[in-house]
C-alpha cells in the first residue's frame, strides 16, 4: 500500500513538472544575430526576444546597425545603429537613435597604430528614455554636418522634457536660423510666451502667447517695425484639446485677416515644429516596425470648438462630392488642347471656356478650402461665419454672370445663368449655403460640358468632312487618270464601258455637291468616298476584262495531231463554257455597267466580273461533263452564274 501512494506521487510529480516545463519552455527568452530589415533600414541585428503564441515579441536589450567601409570609400555611406530594449514587445529604457550619410576622401591618418579614415556628412540622432513605448524624462534630437571627422556646425537640435508621453516644462528647438523657446503645463498644453529668435539677429523674430493652451496672440518685431496679431477675438467658450500640428496652423489662418495670414506665412515657429515632429516620426517609424509604440510626441493646445450635428456633416460629405465632380469635369474642359485651339477663333468656345473658368475660380477655389479642411479634420474649429467670410471675403458668387471673350483683340460679352434649382439662402445655414454652391458650380459646369461635347462633335464632324471632300477629289482625279491612260489601248465596248463609268462619277459628284444639310452632307460625303474608292476599282477590272477574254480562250485550246494532214492543230475544248463567258457572261456584266450602274451594286459587280473570270479558268482541268450539259440550251447570265457556283449580287 505504501509503495502504490509512492508510485502515485513519483507520477503526480512527474506530470506536473512537464505541465510547468511546457508553458515555461515557449517563454524562454531566446537571442538573434544576423540580419534584419526595418522599413528602408537593412543592417546586422542582435536582440533577445520569446515566442508567444508563435510570435516573435522582442523582450530585452536590442541592437541594430549598418556601415561600410568599402562603400565609403568608393562613394557614399549611409550607416544607422538603434540601441535600446524591450519588454514584452514594447520599446522600454534607454535608447539611441543613430543616422549618418558620410563620404570620404580617401584621406586617413594612423592613430595608435590604427588607420582612421576621415569623413564627412551629416549626423542624425535622437537619445532619451523610453517608458513603455513613450518617451520619457528629457529627449535630444540632434542634426549635425561633419567635415573631416569633426563636428562643424549644429544644423537642428530639439531638447524637449516628457512625462510618460506629454511634453512637460521648457523646451527648445533651434536649426541654422532660429532658435524657438517655450513652456508647457503639465498636461501637455502649451502656455505663457513661445519666443523664436533668429540666429543671425538680422531676420525678424515672433513671440506666440498662450494662456491655458488657448493662443492669445502673436507678436512679429523687426529691425523697423512690429506688428501684433489678435487670435481667436470671438469665440463662444467653447473649446477642444488638439495637437499642435499644420492642421491647427490652417484652423488658426481661418481666424484671421488676409494681411495676418500673409504675415504668418512668413514666419518660422510653424517650420521648426514642422521639422521637429518629423524627426519623432521617423523614430516612431522605426519602433512601431518592431513592436507597440506611442512615440509621437503630442504638443497641445486649445481651438474654439463649434462641433457639426449629423445633418451637417451630410451636408459637407455631399459637398465634397461636388466639388470631386465639378473639379474632374472642368479639368477635363480647360486641359482639352482641341477646346484651346478653338477658343482662340470662335467666340461659342471661347463663351465656354471662359465659363468653366469662372466658375472654377468663384466656385471651386473657395469650395476647396472647405474640402481641404473637412480632410485635415478642422471644419469645426471655427464658427460658421467666420468660415464664410474667410473663403468668401467679398459675398457669395451669383447665379448669373456675365462672362467675356476676346476674339481678334474684340471684347465681347454674354451673360451665363447657372441652370440650377440649388440656390443660396439668407435664410439657410451657412453650412446649407456652402452646400448650394458648390452645388450651383457642379451643375454650372455640367452643363457647359455639355455644350462642349456639341461643340467638340461638331468641330470633329467639320473635319471629317474636310478630310472627307478632299478624298473625294483625289479619288474622283485618280479615276479620271486612269480611264483617260487606258481608253484608248483597249477594244471599244471596254472603253464605253470606262466612259459609262467615268459618266456614272461624274454625276455621283453632281449629286454630292447638292446636298446642303450638313448632317447630311457628312453622311453623303462617306458614302460618296466609299462609292467613287469601288468606282476606281471596278475600272481596274473592266481595263483587265480584254485580258481576261484572251487569257480563257487561250487556255482553252489545245494543240492536237491531225493524222490526215500530218500537222499539229488548235482546237478548241469545253465550247460551251468558253461561249457561256464570252458570248452571255461577258456582255451581260457590260450591259450591267453601261445601263443599271450604281454605288449600291458597284462592289458586287466587279467582285462577279473577277470571280467568273477565276473560275472559268479552273474549270479547265475539271470534269464539266454534266456542267456543259446543262448549259446547252442556258441563255439566262443569272442561271449561269449560279451554276458556275458565282454569288449573283445584282442588285
Amino acid at each position: 500500500m505504501i509503495r502504490l501512494i509512492i508510485k502515485l506521487l513519483l507520477q503526480f510529480l512527474v506530470f506536473a513538472i512537464i505541465g510547468i516545463g511546457i508553458p515555461l519552455k515557449a517563454q524562454e527568452i531566446q537571442t538573434y544575430n544576423g540580419p534584419l530589415q526595418i522599413g528602408k533600414y537593412n543592417g546586422k541585428a542582435t536582440f533577445s526576444y520569446k515566442l508567444v503564441d508563435n510570435d516573435t515579441v522582442l523582450h530585452g536589450d536590442f541592437l541594430v546597425l549598418r556601415s561600410n567601409l568599402q562603400e565609403l570609400l568608393q562613394k557614399q555611406d549611409y550607416s544607422f545603429q538603434f540601441k535600446g530594449a524591450f519588454v514584452d514587445g514594447t520599446a522600454n529604457g534607454p535608447w539611441k537613435f543613430q543616422f549618418g550619410e558620410f563620404n570620404s576622401k580617401s584621406q586617413s591618418e594612423v592613430i595608435d597604430y590604427q588607420y582612421r579614415v576621415l569623413v564627412s556628412g551629416i549626423q542624425k540622432s535622437a537619445s532619451g528614455k523610453i517608458q513603455m513605448g513613450k518617451p520619457n524624462g528629457k529627449w535630444t534630437i540632434l542634426e549635425e554636418q561633419i567635415e573631416d571627422s569633426e563636428i562643424s556646425s549644429t544644423l537642428f537640435k530639439s531638447v524637449v522634457s516628457f512625462n510618460d508621453g506629454v511634453p512637460q516644462q521648457n523646451f527648445s528647438i533651434n536649426n541654422e536660423n532660429y532658435t524657438l523657446i517655450g513652456r508647457f503645463l503639465r498636461d501637455g498644453l502649451a502656455h505663457d510666451e513661445w519666443s523664436l529668435f533668429p540666429t543671425n539677429g538680422m531676420d525678424q523674430s515672433e513671440s506666440w502667447y498662450f494662456r491655458d493652451g488657448i493662443l492669445q496672440s502673436i507678436r512679429v518685431d523687426d529691425d523697423n517695425d512690429h506688428k501684433t496679431i489678435k487670435a481667436y477675438q470671438d469665440y463662444n467658450g467653447r473649446t477642444k484639446v488638439i495637437n499642435l500640428d499644420a492642421g491647427y496652423i490652417k484652423a488658426l489662418e481661418i481666424q484671421l485677416s488676409q494681411v495676418d495670414v500673409d504675415i504668418l506665412h512668413h514666419n518660422s515657429l510653424p517650420e521648426l515644429l514642422k521639422q521637429n515632429a518629423a524627426r519623432y516620426q521617423e523614430v516612431d517609424n522605426i519602433l512601431s516596425e518592431l513592436g507597440k509604440s506611442e512615440f509621437l510626441p503630442e504638443f497641445k493646445v486649445k481651438v474654439p470648438y463649434y462641433p457639426l450635428d449629423s445633418l451637417d456633416m451630410l451636408k459637407v460629405d455631399s459637398l465634397v462630392s461636388y466639388y470631386k465632380k465639378a473639379t474632374e469635369l472642368s479639368e477635363s474642359i480647360l486641359h482639352n488642347s482641341q477646346l484651346n485651339i478653338l477658343k482662340l477663333s470662335d467666340a461659342n468656345t471661347a463663351y465656354q471656356y471662359n465659363t468653366v473658368l469662372y466658375l472654377k475660380e468663384s466656385y471651386l477655389k473657395p469650395i476647396q478650402e472647405i474640402v481641404s479642411y473637412d480632410s485635415l479634420g478642422i471644419l469645426e474649429y471655427t464658427s460658421r461665419q467666420q468660415l464664410m467670410n474667410h473663403v468668401f471675403p467679398t459675398g457669395m458668387p451669383k447665379s448669373e454672370i456675365d462672362i467675356e471673350m476676346q476674339i481678334d483683340s474684340v471684347m465681347s460679352s454674354k451673360l451665363y445663368s447657372i441652370p440650377t434649382t440649388s440656390l443660396t439662402d439668407p435664410s439657410n445655414s451657412n453650412i446649407e449655403n456652402l452646400q448650394a454652391i458648390a452645388k450651383m458650380g457642379y451643375d454650372g459646369i455640367l452643363a457647359i460640358a455639355d455644350e462642349v461635347k456639341e461643340t467638340l462633335a461638331q468641330e470633329k464632324r467639320q473635319n471629317e468632312l474636310a478630310n472627307l471632300e478632299e478624298e473625294i477629289i483625289l479619288q474622283n482625279d485618280s479615276l479620271v487618270t486612269f480611264i483617260e491612260i487606258n481608253k484608248d489601248s483597249i477594244p471599244l465596248k471596254y472603253a464605253n464601258a470606262l466612259k459609262q463609268i467615268k459618266s456614272f462619277a461624274s454625276t455621283t459628284l453632281n449629286d454630292y455637291s447638292k446636298v446642303k444639310s450638313a448632317q447630311n452632307r457628312l453622311t453623303a460625303a462617306r458614302s460618296t468616298v466609299t462609292c467613287l474608292k469601288n468606282l476606281n476599282e471596278l475600272s481596274v477590272t473592266v481595263s483587265k476584262m480584254a485580258t481576261y477574254k484572251s487569257t480563257i480562250e487561250d487556255s482553252y485550246t489545245d494543240r492536237i495531231w491531225n493524222p490526215f494532214m500530218a500537222t499539229l492543230m488548235d482546237e478548241d475544248i469545253k465550247k460551251r463554257i468558253t461561249a457561256a463567258y464570252t458570248k452571255i457572261l461577258e456582255p451581260y456584266f457590260l450591259e450591267q455597267i453601261e445601263q443599271s450602274l450604281t454605288c449600291e451594286n458597284t462592289t458586287n459587280l466587279d467582285e462577279q466580273i473577277n470571280a467568273t473570270y477565276h473560275t472559268v479558268i479552273m474549270l479547265k482541268d475539271k470534269d464539266t461533263k454534266k456542267l456543259e450539259r446543262k448549259l446547252k440550251k442556258e441563255k439566262d447570265p443569272t442561271v449561269i452564274l449560279e451554276m458556275l457556283n458565282v454569288q449573283n449580287t445584282k442588285q
